[in-house]
């Protein structure tokens, strides 16, 4: 389960990583998409916190 908690946060962590990128070089258009890309941010940051909390609750999992 440990080995599957850290696949899942690696690829929350990339997934986070690669939309700041975008935000960072101006990738969206419009305020639309600027604010669809700050709420994903968002969601990525709360399931990467649910994660590591699940882990320091159960840590023989």
């Amino acid at each position: 389960m440990l080995e599957f908690a850290e696949a899942v946060q690696s690829s929350i962590r990339r997934l986070q990583r690669d939309t700041e990128a975008m935000l960072v070089a101006g990738k969206p258009q419009n305020m639309e998409q600027y604010k669809f890309l700050l709420g994903r941010l968002e969601g990525f940051r709360f399931i990467d916190e649910a994660v590591k909390d699940l882990l320091i609750k159960n840590p023989d999992n």
